[in-house]
C-alpha cells in the first residue's frame, strides 16, 4: 500500500532516502571492473567488446552482425502494426518541430569602435546515442536523442543498443530510430558498448558526445569517459513527484503515480498535498488500479519501497520540499499551475495542469524522457539540441580598436607575468605607425 506520512520533517527523511537509493558501496563495487572494460576496449577494439559480450552478458556477438544491415532494417517495418507506425512518425514531426524552434542562431555584432563579435553554434559531426535493453521496447528514449541531434543537422547519429539472446533488436526500436534520423545501429550494450562510442574500434566510429540511460555500468562509464567525450548528464533511478491540491481528479492523480511505478522496480512515486481527504482517497485507487495491472509486481515493489504521500501544511511547503529534492519530473495538479511554476527552481521537467500527464512529455510534448535523476536536476538539463552542439566565440579588431585598449592588455599581460603577450599588442602597435 502507498504509505501516508504527515509534516514536512518526516517528507523531508523519506526524500532522502529515495536520494540515496543508489548506493555509494554498490557503485564503489563495480568502478573496478567498469575501469578494466573501457582500457580493454580502447586497446583492444572489437576484439574486446565480442569477449565483453560472450563473458558478462553471456550473449555471445558476431562481429558481421554488430552493424545492422539494410535488409534488417527494411524488414523492421513490416513487423509492426501500420497504427504503431503512424504514431511514431506523428511524435517525429511534433518533436522535430519543437526542436527546430530551439535551435541556437549564430550571430555576429558589428559595433561602431570598429570592433566585431559574435558567436557560431555548430554540431558535433557524430553523436552516440545508448538505449537500453529491456523487456519493452523504449521508444521515447530512442526518439527524444535522435531528433534533436537530426533538428541539427548532426551527419552521424550511432545508436548503440543490447541485443536479445538471438542477436535481435525489437522492430519497433529500429522503426523508430530509422523515422528519427538515427544512420547507423550497432547490437552493443553496456559498459564496453559505452567505450566503443568514446574510444571507437574497427567497427564502431568515434564520437564526439555521448547520451542515453542505463543501468549503473553505463552510468559509470559515461562518468569515467567525460573529457575523452562529453556527455549528457550521469543518468540515474526515475522519479515522479506530484503536487495536487483539493482541484485535481485523485483517480488520475492515482493513475499517474502508477504510471511511474510501472516503469522500474527502484521508480520513485511521491504526491504531495495539503489535502488529507485526497491523499486517502489516492491511497485507496491506487491499490484498486493496481489489482489487475499487468505490471503489478513492478508497480507494488516501486510504490512499496519508494512511494509515498505527504500531507503538507499549504502549497508553499509542497514547493519547498520539491525544491530541496529536485525531482526529474514535477507535475502541479493545482488550480493554478502557472503561478506556482514560478517558485519551483529544480525540476527536470515541469507539468502543469491536470490535463498534462508526464506521458505527454514522453512522447509528444516537446519535454524530452531524457532528464535529469537523482537530484541532479539543480544543476542538469534534459537532453536537447544543445546537448549536441558546441560554440565558439568570433572576434575581430580594427588597428585603430586595438590601439585604444591596446595599453590596458599590456598591463593586464604583465601584471600576469605574461611578457610575451604583452609584447603581442606592443609589436602591433609598432607594425601599425601609431
Amino acid at each position: 500500500m502507498l504509505r501516508i506520512i504527515t509534516g514536512q520533517a518526516e517528507a523531508r527523511t523519506e526524500l532522502r532516502r529515495i536520494s540515496d537509493r543508489a548506493r555509494d558501496d554498490e557503485i564503489r563495487s563495480k568502478e573496478a571492473l567498469v575501469r578494466e572494460i573501457l582500457e580493454t576496449v580502447r586497446l583492444q577494439g572489437d576484439r574486446a567488446i565480442l569477449d565483453y559480450a560472450d563473458k558478462l552478458e553471456q550473449r555471445p556477438l558476431e562481429l558481421q552482425r554488430l552493424r545492422l544491415s539494410g535488409s534488417v532494417l527494411d524488414a523492421a517495418y513490416q513487423q509492426i502494426p501500420k497504427e504503431l507506425l503512424d504514431a511514431i512518425k506523428l511524435a517525429c514531426r511534433q518533436l522535430e518541430e519543437f526542436y527546430r524552434q530551439r535551435v541556437p542562431k549564430s550571430w555576429v555584432q558589428f559595433r561602431e569602435d570598429d570592433v566585431a563579435w559574435g558567436k557560431r553554434y555548430l554540431p558535433v559531426q557524430r553523436a552516440g546515442l545508448y538505449v537500453p535493453g529491456g523487456t519493452t521496447p523504449s521508444l521515447s528514449t530512442v526518439l527524444m536523442q535522435a531528433i534533436p541531434a537530426k533538428a541539427i543537422n548532426v551527419e552521424q547519429i550511432v545508436m548503440v543498443t543490447p541485443p536479445d539472446a538471438q542477436q535481435r533488436i525489437d522492430p519497433r526500436i529500429l522503426v523508430a530510430a530509422q523515422e528519427a534520423g538515427v544512420t547507423e545501429i550497432y547490437c552493443l550494450g553496456g559498459a564496453a558498448a559505452i567505450a566503443a562510442l568514446a574510444f571507437g574500434t574497427e567497427t564502431i566510429p568515434k564520437v564526439e558526445v555521448i547520451t542515453g540511460p542505463g543501468d549503473i555500468y553505463v552510468t559509470l562509464a559515461k562518468k569515467m569517459v567525460y573529457g575523452t567525450v562529453g556527455i549528457d548528464f550521469p543518468a540515474g533511478v526515475s522519479d515522479l513527484m506530484i503536487i495536487a491540491d483539493s482541484e485535481a481528479n485523485p483517480i488520475q492523480v492515482a493513475a499517474d503515480l502508477l504510471a511511474q511505478a510501472e516503469q522500474d522496480t527502484s521508480a520513485a512515486a511521491i504526491l504531495l498535498t495539503p489535502d488529507a481527504q485526497l491523499a486517502e482517497i489516492v491511497q485507496e485507487q491506487v491499490s484498486q488500479q493496481l489489482q489487475h495491472h499487468p505490471q503489478r509486481i513492478f508497480a507494488e515493489k516501486a510504490i512499496a519501497h519508494y512511494g509515498f504521500i505527504a500531507i503538507v501544511d499549504n502549497l508553499e511547503e509542497a514547493v519547498e520540499l520539491a525544491n530541496h529534492f529536485a525531482p526529474q519530473y514535477l507535475a502541479l495538479q493545482v488550480s493554478d499551475p502557472w503561478e506556482l511554476s514560478k517558485q519551483i527552481r529544480h525540476a527536470g521537467a515541469i507539468f502543469l495542469g491536470n490535463s498534462t500527464p508526464k506521458v505527454v512529455g514522453d512522447y509528444l510534448g516537446g519535454s524530452s524522457a531524457i532528464l535529469p535523476t537523482s537530484g541532479t536536476a539543480r544543476y542538469a538539463s534534459t537532453v536537447g539540441v544543445e546537448t549536441f552542439m558546441k560554440q565558439a566565440n568570433m572576434i575581430e579588431y580594427s588597428p585603430a580598436a586595438l590601439k585604444k585598449i591596446s595599453s590596458a592588455l599590456q598591463i593586464l599581460a604583465q601584471t600576469e607575468g605574461l611578457p610575451a603577450a604583452a609584447d603581442s599588442i606592443r609589436l602591433r602597435i609598432l607594425d601599425f605607425g601609431f
